[in-house]
């Protein structure tokens, strides 16, 4: 891959499809656990979809950077205000999984800038690509006004947290969210910190 193919630029609604994919991708499960069966015969991803392709809201496609190579989308990064978190509507999803996932709310920075979810289409993994979307994820918190950003990652994500501590995040908390079989994950999830 040549610098001069790949762009990072802003989502727009067009977009939704390869967000819903990537951002599935980078939940590592959390969207299949919360949205599985809610509506029958659609993925997480195709419920994701008509969040992406709107205009408000923190899914909204307009809180998302992509990384464009050829013309097709193989990275993306998403993320707004931590404390928009406090107004999320939860009452459509089955309160037991909710209860499930409460420790990662409560478990937050807040007043910082959220990155909810950064992926790269694994064909394209170990190329930069992760690097060039924080950036731009840096610099939109940095223009937002805010002094530094956060994240979520679970514990058994070893790449992830590897690739994070190398961009200077810290481990600050973490949220103890119990394996299931629908979100296999051990050590539940990691809060991380980085200063702007």
């Amino acid at each position: 891959m040549t610098e001069d193919r790949l762009r990072i630029r802003p989502a727009d609604a067009d977009d939704a499809p390869d967000l819903a994919r990537l951002i599935d991708i980078a939940g590592g499960g959390v969207y299949a656990f919360l949205l599985d069966g809610l509506m029958p015969g659609m993925s997480a991803a195709e419920m994701l979809m008509p969040g992406l392709a709107g205009r408000s809201g923190s899914l909204s496609h307009r809180q998302s950077g992509v990384a464009e190579l050829d013309g097709r989308v193989i990275g993306i990064a998403h993320g707004y205000p931590t404390d928009w978190i406090r107004t999320e509507d939860y009452s459509g999803l089955p309160p037991d999984r909710v209860a499930h996932m409460a420790t990662f709310s409560e478990t937050l920075d807040w007043g910082s800038y959220f990155l909810s979810a950064l992926t790269v289409d694994p064909a394209w993994r170990r190329q930069g690509i992760a690097g060039r979307l924080l950036g731009w994820f840096y610099e939109r918190a940095r223009t937002g006004g805010f002094n530094r950003v956060t994240l979520h990652v679970w514990a058994d994500n070893a790449p992830a947290r590897r690739l994070y501590a190398g961009e200077g995040f810290e481990e600050i908390g973490q949220a103890d969210i119990p394996w299931h079989p629908r979100l296999p994950h051990h050590g539940g999830s990691i809060l991380m910190r980085r200063h702007l």
